[in-house]
């Protein structure tokens, strides 16, 4: 488990985390959802030590960040999304594979295997320095892969990725979270996040303002574009209604013949509608507009 307890850190009179609580679970995957700027990035500096809170602390497997020695061995512990910046030009990407199996001490035999799942095998070999930005990408991720740490970090790894790379590394998340890797996220990409992800943390004010379940949430709502007309209808029906004039109703807290007055007044108006779950993109508009 990793705890974060009473993590504080602000900026001048900019408070970017307030006070912040919370348990992340091995054999999960948590998405981290906010505008840029509002703390994701920050968070998974201060869970690698690169910034520390003015209050609270990190725990992982009983260890804090207290001196040299137990900052040394959280280190191999934690992996994070290297930065694209970050990679040497001058050398292959397996060559940064190997970099990063023996930086965490893992067996390097297993890169063969990564590169093989990855769909590297056409580049993997020559220099970075020809590489794309989506080859980069990938070889940014699999340089986690290789670290094979219990915990991963992973900030914006779709970014410039087509759609058969993301499903492709999504799999690959889901491989991950079956060997119990504590997987935390942050991604853009709301309708690809909640494929995979078991807990979708939406920061804002520096707290986590909900902790969606994406595994275990069934309530399933009617949703539809905002009608003035339908106001007699609605009059006793709780509606969510989000910026982008979407209206939410939870099927669960109506009756049948609601249900049908409703719907039946969609179709007759040639208003389109579906049933659905509470959706990432829902929520985002919801807390942020």
């Amino acid at each position: 488990m990793l705890e974060l307890k009473n993590i504080k850190l602000s900026f001048g009179n900019h408070i970017v985390l307030d006070n912040l609580n919370y348990n992340f679970q091995s054999g999960k995957i948590y998405g981290l959802v906010a505008p840029n700027g509002t703390g994701k990035s920050t968070l998974m500096n201060i869970i690698l030590n690169n910034l520390k809170p003015q209050n609270g602390y990190i725990a992982y497997d009983n260890l804090q960040y207290k001196n040299e020695k137990t900052i040394v061995r959280l280190h191999k512990k934690i992996c994070a999304f290297p930065d694209q910046s970050d990679l040497f030009p001058f050398m292959t990407g397996k060559d940064h594979l190997k970099l990063y199996a023996n930086l965490w001490e893992n067996n390097p035999e297993s890169i063969e295997k990564i590169i093989s799942t990855l769909k590297m095998e056409s580049y993997v070999s020559r220099k970075v320095e020809t590489y794309s930005l989506g080859m980069k990408q990938r070889l940014c991720f699999a340089m986690v892969v290789a670290a094979n740490t219990p915990v991963m970090l992973l900030d914006e790894v779709m970014n410039g990725l087509d759609q058969q790379n993301v499903q492709l590394i999504s799999q690959v998340l889901l491989d991950l979270r079956s060997q119990k890797k504590l997987i935390i996220m942050a991604s853009h990409l709301l309708q690809n996040l909640q494929q995979y992800a078991d807990q979708v943390l939406f920061l804002k004010d520096g707290k986590i303002i909900e902790d969606f379940n994406n595994k275990a949430e069934t309530k399933q709502y009617l949703e539809f574009k905002s009608s003035v007309l339908l106001t007699d209808i609605l009059n006793n029906v709780e509606v969510q209604t989000l910026p982008n004039k979407t209206s939410l109703v939870a099927i669960d807290n109506i009756n049948q013949e609601t249900f049908n007055q409703i719907t039946n007044y969609l179709i007759k108006n040639n208003i389109s509608f579906s049933v659905t779950k509470m959706s990432l993109e829902n929520l985002l508009n919801k807390f942020y507009g």
